[in-house]
């Protein structure tokens, strides 16, 4: 799934205008997984500039400190697990997980963050440290900084729409 990005701004004059419309220049395929990153919100860098945040070399996993980000997230089935090529391996180095990731349980991560997913298509399985839930189109999970991972053990691939945002209310490991 591709997604349709519309970004809007004000000109000079105050007036709405569309900055965007089209697909996000934010794509990165890491074999496994497809990640369009929509829109970043970094409060310490300034919204007058039309700037595009997601034109960047480095893709991170979570929002900039006091911010938010939104991601649509594409989950390949996990019996479709290609080889990581040259250029998957080169976009997983863009991808800076931090230390949000659990070395001894592969997918499974924690972030300072309330997320919002979303299941636009496919299904998915949504894991924790005490047990799973199955997820299907519709479906809405809060995640509040807690250990998870996803797994799609569907055959399809499975793509969610995720709204994460940075709040002092969520420490990573509480």
């Amino acid at each position: 799934m591709t997604a349709r990005r519309i970004v809007t701004a004000l000109d000079q004059d105050g007036k709405s205008y569309f900055l965007h419309d089209g697909p996000t220049p934010g794509v990165l395929d890491l074999g496994r997984a497809i990640d369009e990153e929509i829109w970043i919100d970094d409060p310490a860098e300034s919204t007058t500039n039309n700037t595009d945040p997601v034109k960047g070399e480095k893709f991170n996993l979570e929002p900039p400190a006091g911010g938010s980000r939104v991601r649509v997230f594409t989950f390949m089935p996990e019996g479709d697990n290609p080889s990581l090529n040259e250029q998957h391996a080169a976009a997983a180095a863009r991808f800076n997980t931090g230390d949000a990731m659990d070395p001894d349980n592969p997918g499974m991560h924690t972030t300072a963050t309330i997320d919002y997913g979303i299941v636009l298509s496919g299904e998915i399985t949504l894991e924790l440290d005490t047990g799973s839930v199955d997820l299907k189109v519709g479906d809405i999970v809060v995640q509040r900084a807690t250990a998870h991972a996803w797994r799609n053990n569907s055959a399809q691939p499975c793509t969610m729409l995720f709204v994460l945002i940075s709040s002092p209310n969520y420490p990573r490991g509480d």
